[in-house]
């Protein structure tokens, strides 16, 4: 069964992408050939919890809040 994830992605690109249950780190390939592993974590935001993917850690709360707000 498919779970739902919200992705930041550099230059502030987000998505929401449905990927296998059993997956902890999503690959991204770029145009260029650059790949990213991005770590898929729960984030809780009003009581509910989120699937999140950011490109990096220094992502902060409320860009990651912002990006789950644009889809739920």
């Amino acid at each position: 069964m498919p779970k739902n994830v919200v992705t930041i992605l550099p230059g502030g690109q987000v998505e929401h992408v449905a990927v296998d249950d059993e997956l902890q780190v999503m690959r991204i390939s770029g145009e260029k050939g650059a790949t990213l592993e991005l770590p898929i974590e729960s984030y809780k935001l009003d009581g509910e919890t989120y699937l999140v993917a950011r490109f990096s850690g220094l992502v902060s709360d409320q860009e990651t809040e912002n990006a789950i707000r644009q889809f739920y």
